[in-house]
């Protein structure tokens, strides 16, 4: 069976060479080249053998991307290799802080990377970094990712970047009964809610780098979540982001500051009721409906 291998760059070129070699090579190359968010899916809906990455990707980089890859418990025993342009010197110490497995430099040299590939894919044949180079992340910074996603006692996630409706949702949701975790970092949603495996998602809809509607839209490729619940949680209410929201997967949709009987509702409506603690006769109100 053929190795796959997943190339994450955006430069058209780089990518046309390197499939069409390492293709003649027994490599079965997929492509994303829309980025590192499309990149971090992909490494968990292709389940790939090796991960290539250009190190200059646009929004959010190439060292980036790593260090979440290398984060997720999903993701971090992919071999990862970083294409990098040398364009400074502190470039040789991101090599180490985004934990990539190897590196080759730009432009890029087929006979040294096929090499390195081989190393790679070989359990038995060390990495060609300094062993200094290729250390893992350190014990505290797993254990950091780890307090923040606990386990599958999270029934319930809230992906989204404010504190402040973070603590206003778990009161609320762990007050009901529920186990409760937010992740903060969207570009990292996919990866954790893998490891959670919730069964109810809110989704904030405006975020950095990315919003609501996009995300939806890639946990619904991901067949473990695709009857999931995902509620869009949001300041926008009008009709055309409720159409949009349902277009792009969307179990429900409401409308900020997050309060107590609109989350009930949800949470009554989507998960077991033997699950929840609070009274069932809470009065409810204020989902907006699809329309």
């Amino acid at each position: 069976m053929s190795k796959k291998i997943l190339l994450i760059e955006n430069d058209a070129s780089t990518c046309r060479m390197l499939q069409s070699q390492l293709t003649p090579h027994g490599y079965d190359v997929v492509l994303a080249i829309d980025g590192g968010d499309e990149g971090i899916l992909m490494a968990v809906t292709e389940s790939p053998d090796l991960i290539l990455i250009a190190t200059d990707l646009p929004v959010i980089d190439g060292w980036q991307t790593i260090k979440i890859l290398k984060a997720s418990a999903v993701t971090r025993h992919i071999p990862v290799m970083a294409l990098m342009a040398l364009t400074a010197d502190n470039e040789w110490s991101k090599v180490a802080e985004s934990g990539c497995d190897d590196y080759e430099l730009k432009p890029i040299d087929l006979t040294s990377v096929l090499t390195k590939i081989n190393a790679l894919l070989n359990p038995k044949t060390n990495s060609t970094l300094p062993k200094e180079s290729r250390s893992p992340k350190s014990l505290t910074q797993v254990a950091n990712v780890t307090s923040q996603t606990t386990s599958s006692e999270s029934m319930v996630v809230y992906v989204d970047d404010s504190p402040l409706d973070s603590r206003a949702m778990a009161e609320i949701v762990r007050g009901a009964g529920y186990g409760y975790n937010n992740i903060s970092e969207p570009l990292e949603a996919i990866p954790q809610l893998l490891e959670l495996r919730p069964k109810l998602i809110f989704l904030d809809l405006v975020m950095p780098f990315t919003n609501g509607y996009e995300v939806c839209g890639q946990i619904r490729r991901i067949s473990t979540f695709r009857k999931t619940p995902v509620i869009i949680v949001t300041n926008n209410d009008g009709i055309i982001d409720r159409v949009r929201a349902r277009f792009v997967g969307a179990s429900g949709f409401f409308s900020k500051p997050v309060k107590q009987k609109r989350v009930l509702k949800v949470l009554n409506k989507h998960v077991p009721p033997s699950h929840n603690k609070a009274s069932n006769d809470i009065s409810q109100g204020g989902l907006l409906p699809f329309v």
